[in-house]
């Protein structure tokens, strides 16, 4: 149990790192909260980016018919691993980087006996790119401001789990 508990310190550090650097440069007009739920209290324990702790489903509706299609693809495959808020609200816009992150992902998915077709990652990616171009790019004074709020959420959720791991007792190191 010890090394569950510094393996947990480490990440939280690293991930608030991670979060005060993304609120310094933050857009500057984003100051003021967007209309977003809470993540399940759950989600808000667990998590590791910001992301995490938007929503997790798309309004798909207004999507052409294949994009919806691409969209089911996406929900049933990227849902297996973690929640689907992480893609859904993370910054990445263009397709490469798209690329770069589910090839990482797929390579651990092999490995946990849940391999993408090629076909699958191509409606993975096909989707992400649609979407991406439709709420981060063509509304990027929103998607900003969401940004902003969720960042404020995960650095108000690192220090809640920070000042819980404070309030235990320290581990005894050695046997």
């Amino acid at each position: 149990m010890p090394r569950k508990l510094a393996l947990l310190v480490i990440v939280v550090a690293i991930a608030a790192g991670c979060g005060a650097w993304g609120h310094r440069n933050a857009a500057p007009n984003s100051t003021r909260p967007v209309e977003l739920p809470q993540a399940p209290p759950e989600r808000r324990a667990a998590a590791l980016f910001y992301s995490d702790l938007g929503p997790d489903t798309v309004d798909v509706s207004a999507y052409p018919a294949e994009v919806k299609r691409d969209y089911e693809t996406f929900a049933r495959a990227c849902s297996r691993c973690h929640t689907l808020a992480r893609a859904v609200n993370a910054p990445y816009v263009n397709r490469g980087w798209w690329e770069f992150y589910t090839a990482r992902m797929r390579v651990r998915a092999h490995f946990h006996g849940e391999a993408l077709s090629k076909q699958d990652l191509r409606a993975v990616l096909d989707f992400l790119e649609h979407d991406s171009n439709a709420r981060k790019v063509a509304d990027a004074a929103r998607f900003e401001e969401t940004k902003a709020e969720l960042k404020r959420r995960f650095e108000t959720a690192l220090d809640e789990r920070m000042e819980e791991l404070q309030r235990r007792p320290a581990p005894r190191l050695g046997r």
